[in-house]
């Protein structure tokens, strides 16, 4: 699937695909491609939330990532928060944010469930 467009066409919205998507436009929202390849072709202005199993960007891209293996290409330019097990930046990329891997990722999460646990303790118990 691809969502291409002519210059100055821009998407706003929330987009779930159940196959590999390629977006070769202006998007902003929510992107979420689960078990599949997302790809941001070159030109691409991206401004999202974005989960996939692998994600190739090329263009520009901010925002959030969180993906199995993350590619960035030459001339591609990434300002986000990155988890990602695997990351891959090839020369002549820019790249500006935070890059988590899983396990700090499922660090996070138990550490948010159990300062909530604690939270729900009264207090003097």
């Amino acid at each position: 699937m691809s969502v291409q467009s002519e210059k100055n066409f821009r998407i706003n919205g929330d987009l779930t695909a159940a196959e590999d998507l390629t977006v070769d436009c202006a998007f902003e929202g929510s992107i979420n491609v689960p078990g599949h390849h997302l790809t941001m072709a070159p030109g691409s202005q991206v401004r999202a939330a974005v989960s996939a199993q692998t994600v190739t960007v090329q263009g520009t891209f901010e925002g959030q990532i969180e993906a199995e293996d993350l590619h960035v290409g030459p001339g591609a330019a990434l300002n986000a928060t990155v988890i990602a097990k695997k990351l891959a930046i090839q020369d002549g990329a820019l790249f500006n944010g935070s890059v988590n891997t899983e396990r700090a990722r499922a660090a996070g999460q138990v550490a948010r469930r159990r300062a909530a646990q604690r939270a729900d303790v009264p207090a003097g118990s």
